[in-house]
């Protein structure tokens, strides 16, 4: 076994679920509560629909059924979510065994060095003791070399055969360790990541502990908000931090491919990492679990990634993600039933799947206002009070329900612009659950690429744009030939597609002009800058792997100008540095370039700037408790 780096670290307490603050409800009271909002909605949503049947518009009835079927399938897909997500599973690290055998793989194709560098490094220093393989799929002189000088093992293969899960099952052969986990190349590990995740093995039938996939660039494409606790939303924050959850309650967790640890036994009960698909992750669980293996989901952040830098990265991934799942749909057959499952195995399967078949509906929904306004057809007829009482409290009432069970981690609006962003990737999936193509694997890029045209949004945006320049022009200057709220309504869904068009048009450009080759961590690090006999009081407020950015703490202080020294604390780690300032006017902030006297000081330098991001993320987390139904669980 290899000696970790950071052994010496003081272990940190078992991750424990939050508990209700004192003066909150009890879960009790908030589970029934819970069920009983759900239990309205389901109410209310089958009113809507009884009533939706009487209001299609006879003159165009085709149109009309293609609409109300949308509707349907949206509120099926819904109730499926909402019920997977009603309870949570408690979960808490168990302790961990002495003397386990560890195999830490990191696969590799074509990353750059300095990305998989830091990802090495992280691994070697998690502080279980365990074996580090770099698995080198590019067959690349240089991964031999990193290894070499990380002290790490290699092993490399002549072909790239079954992609990552080739990867994979080729270094199975070559090693013993009872447990493997896996690392993606761009994921940094928490040194304490086996010590939360090894304890849940004590049950012989446990296949794999997955945990969450956070993402430390928050200037990706697949990040809104703002860089502050509660604030910034992940497209993967829904999926991570509550559906995952939920299908864990049911022995459905995911495998995700990486921050994973696995049983040896039970992959070499499913012939190992399943390679017949572009989704091994998600194939090969839905084979452990259909053997009768078991699955636990911890929820702490113990690792972090790279998400995709821009649109078209973004595009590629959905894509590779889809066409996996709707092959997996195929070849196992989930809608045949044919897969040993249990029934809420396969709901949950079936609703990941569900997710990526949704393109063509949505694109439906997007076009149906701008085609309603142009050509005068509309799916329906109602008066505006009729409508408002039966459609406003089905959509009220399932956002409330919405929002509550997924704990906050359900941004409306966010979601429908991700929604409209993933549309072209999904659509450009649909046909692999018909077709026996050959797809082949592609990785996302994990460094910039030079920008490439996303014309979606900006086709969206325009189509609308005009259907409403044309409503707008036959009101006032022609002849309307819809009469009344329905046009109104129209109108409106219109408008929001509008917008949805332009947020993802913003996004795409925010990405695309974004050209920084390393990420940029916002900080409040008080530090005291040395230069020469001069010494001022700085705070340090950005972090990146080449330089930091300082402001002085009195505004009327100026930084100092050239080769300055301080001391900056990480993660209770004290790391000594050197850096180059340009001069500035009082009170200016000011950026410069780090130099290093070895590569082992950049090296502690990164690592520690990591596990401060992980930390952060892990803070970033809303409580479990969260909850905007408190007042009526009380009542219970």
């Amino acid at each position: 076994m290899q000696n970790q780096q950071g052994s010496d670290r003081q272990k940190p307490p078992p991750y424990k679920d939050s508990a209700l603050p004192a003066g909150h409800v009890s879960a009790d009271s908030l589970l029934r509560a819970r069920k009983v909002l759900i239990g309205a909605y389901f109410v209310i949503a089958a009113v809507y629909f009884f009533w939706r049947l009487t209001i299609f518009n006879p003159s165009y009835p085709l149109y009309s059924l293609l609409f109300y079927l949308s509707e349907l399938v949206g509120f099926v897909w819904l109730a499926i979510n909402l019920l997977s997500l009603l309870r949570f599973a408690p979960r808490a690290s168990p302790p961990v065994k002495k003397g386990l055998a560890v195999d830490v793989y990191i696969p590799t194709y074509n990353e750059p060095a300095s990305l998989v560098r830091r990802t090495v490094i992280a691994a070697l220093r998690i502080t279980y003791p365990h074996e580090t393989w770099l698995l080198d799929d590019g067959n690349r002189p240089e991964m031999r070399l990193l290894a070499k000088e990380l002290g790490c093992r290699y092993i490399a293969r002549s072909d790239n055969k079954g992609a990552k899960a080739g990867n994979l099952n080729h270094a199975m052969a070559q090693t013993q360790g009872e447990f493997i986990v896996v690392f993606d190349a761009d994921f940094i590990a928490a040194p304490e990541f086996l010590d939360r995740t090894l304890g849940y093995f004590t049950d012989p039938k446990l296949a794999f502990v997955q945990t969450p996939q956070e993402f430390y660039n928050f200037d990706s494409y697949q990040h809104l908000g703002h860089d502050r606790a509660h604030d910034l939303w992940s497209e993967h924050s829904l999926f991570f931090h509550a559906q995952q959850r939920g299908r864990d309650m049911h022995n459905a967790a995911m495998f995700c491919g990486s921050c994973a640890v696995l049983r040896r036994a039970a992959l070499d009960d499913v012939g190992g990492f399943a390679s017949s698909t572009v989704t091994e992750d998600m194939h090969t669980s839905t084979l452990l679990h259909a053997n009768g293996w078991a699955s636990v989901y911890h929820p702490e952040t113990l690792s972090a990634g790279l998400a995709p830098h821009d649109a078209i990265s973004f595009q590629r991934q959905r894509i590779r993600w889809a066409e996996g799942a709707m092959q997996i749909a195929r070849q196992e057959g989930l809608f045949a039933g044919r897969m040993n499952l249990t029934f809420q195995q396969r709901m949950a399967y079936l609703l990941h799947v569900g997710n990526y078949i949704e393109g063509p509906r949505h694109v439906f929904l997007y076009i149906a206002s701008a085609v309603t306004l142009v050509f005068y057809i509309s799916p329906i007829k109602v008066s505006f009070a009729e409508w408002a009482v039966f459609f406003l409290p089905f959509l009220l009432v399932g956002l409330l329900a919405y929002k509550e069970l997924s704990r906050g981690y359900t941004k409306v609006i966010k979601n429908e612009i991700f929604n409209m962003a993933r549309c072209p990737a999904l659509v450009r999936a649909f046909p692999a659950l018909f077709s026996k193509k050959h797809i082949d694997f592609k990785i996302t890029p994990k460094i910039r690429e030079k920008p490439s045209p996303f014309l979606f949004p900006w086709f969206m945006l325009v189509i609308n744009l005009i259907a409403l320049g044309k409503a707008g022009y036959d009101e006032f200057f022609g002849t309307p030939r819809i009469d009344g709220w329905p046009i109104m309504i129209i109108v409106m869904w219109c408008c929001l597609g509008a917008w949805l068009a332009w947020n993802v048009c913003k996004l795409t450009h925010r990405c695309n002009r974004n050209r920084r080759s390393f990420s940029r961590f916002p900080v409040e690090i008080a530090v005291s800058l040395q230069n020469g006999q001069a010494s001022v009081q700085a705070v340090v407020t950005e972090l990146s792997d080449a330089g930091l950015s300082f402001k002085p703490q009195n505004a009327l202080e100026a930084l100092p100008e050239g080769l300055c020294q301080g001391v900056l604390s990480l993660c209770g780690h004290d790391i000594p540095f050197q850096v180059t300032l340009r001069p500035v006017k009082a009170g200016q902030k000011s950026g410069g370039i780090l130099s290093w006297d070895t590569q082992r000081a950049r090296d502690d330098y990164t690592y520690f700037m990591m596990m401060d991001r992980i930390r952060r993320l892990e803070e970033m987390k809303f409580p479990d408790n969260r909850t905007c139904i408190a007042p009526l669980a009380r009542c219970f």
